[in-house]
């Protein structure tokens, strides 16, 4: 299954790639690192990298943590190969190569401590299924540590350079249409936590030319991507010009500055015993479910009475917050409620009622006690309709009985 991240199209120059990987990898690595060990690496474990290209984060990381037991995941060919002479120093095996895919890495069950994968769910067409395929050889309790671009928050300048913003634009045009997504970034959390993570965590990592240099930016920079931007016909050849000349004018400037970062996101494969707690509070939590069946029958006390205190219990756990006290004729904005948690009681009241309510109204007029007379209102209005309806179907006149 293709992504946006086939080496032939990526570049004419496989092998200037695989140095501007180098580049790349080296640029961020010394602060990438600091984050691996924060979110639980330690020197011993049994780790593996997919996605690993030609090798050299594995390489840097095994530099640092002897003692690691490491597996290098690739399925581009090249690069594979290139892997293989990598994974040895001195006659001395440093990681095993695995050539197969992220989809699928024909790897056992519960085999690793950590998991890492860097600048690759960004160009795959299906980056949930790859998250959970890592889930699968993670052991219960591993790490995931997923580094990621994000092309609305990447490569900033000063003097700053529009042209850049023109570029960027134009290749995430370009990494969509192949199939990728360029701004994941900002997804990556979620798309953990549905993967069956459980502690997920986001950090930045950012480098800087007053600290790294030019000439680490400048190596790690691809300059045949905005040339194939041009010639595929995503990007004007005026604005690429443009965008060269300012960009020798910002390194021109004494006080000139190349900024950049990455999201760092990870989280923790949930052990058996965390799988069966959510299982036990989701199977609670079903069985604390009020419907409109279970009104219907009661009295109006009633009714409001028990959606005072579903529609409270229900505000608690959006806002996460057992311990909030508060009347049901408050307005909800003198808690402070959140849109998030007016969202949800919308779309509770609509689910289980049948009651549209606005989020703006929540949000600024209602109380919990309003919001139960209007579900009552349109449980006895529908219980009305239903039985108009009744009786005019048992008063059908027939053929003849006029």
């Amino acid at each position: 299954m293709k992504g946006s991240y086939q080496l032939e199209s990526f570049t004419k120059n496989k092998n200037a790639e695989v140095n501007r990987l180098k580049a790349q990898v080296d640029l961020f690595f010394k602060r990438e690192f600091e984050l691996y060990k924060k979110n639980g690496l330690k020197d011993g474990m049994n780790i593996i990298e997919c996605g690993s290209g030609p090798g050299f984060l594995l390489m840097n990381i095994l530099k640092e943590m002897p003692k690691c037991t490491a597996t290098a995941l690739e399925i581009d060919n090249f690069l594979v190969d290139i892997l293989k002479s990598n994974s040895k120093l001195n006659n001395k095996q440093l990681f095993d190569v695995k050539h197969a895919s992220i989809y699928d890495t024909k790897l056992p069950d519960n085999t690793f401590d950590f998991a890492i994968s860097r600048l690759v769910i960004e160009h795959l067409q299906e980056p949930l299924k790859a998250i959970k395929e890592l889930n699968r050889i993670l052991k219960p309790g591993g790490k995931l540590v997923l580094v990621s671009n994000d092309f609305d928050y990447h490569l900033l300048t000063f003097p700053i350079i529009p042209e850049l913003d023109e570029m960027y634009k134009a290749y995430c045009q370009s990494r969509f249409s192949e199939n990728g997504n360029p701004l994941i970034g900002r997804q990556l959390p979620m798309l953990i936590s549905k993967s069956g993570f459980s502690d997920v965590q986001i950090d930045i990592v950012c480098v800087h030319s007053s600290i790294e240099g030019d000439k680490a930016f400048l190596k790690a920079e691809n300059v045949n991507i905005s040339k194939s931007l041009v010639e595929e016909g995503s990007l004007k050849k005026e604005s690429l010009d443009a965008l060269a000349e300012n960009w020798y004018k910002m390194l021109q400037d004494p006080d000139h500055i190349i900024y950049r970062q990455l999201f760092v996101i990870s989280g923790e494969k949930n052990n058996e015993e965390n799988v069966l707690i959510k299982q036990n509070q989701a199977a609670i939590s079903e069985t604390d479910k009020l419907t409109m069946n279970g009104l219907k029958n009661l009295d109006s006390l009633k009714q409001e009475n028990l959606l005072n205190n579903y529609l409270i219990n229900k505000i608690k756990v959006s806002m996460e917050n057992d311990q909030l006290t508060f009347t049901s004729d408050m307005k909800l904005s003198d808690i402070d409620i959140d849109s998030l948690t007016a969202t949800d009681i919308s779309s509770l009241v609509k689910s289980d009622f049948n009651t549209e309510l606005k989020i703006s109204d929540i949000l600024e007029i209602y109380s919990v006690d309003d919001i139960s007379k209007i579900v009552i209102e349109n449980i006895s209005k529908n219980q009305i309709f239903n039985q108009e309806q009744t009786n005019i179907g048992d008063n059908k006149w027939t053929e003849g009985e006029l």
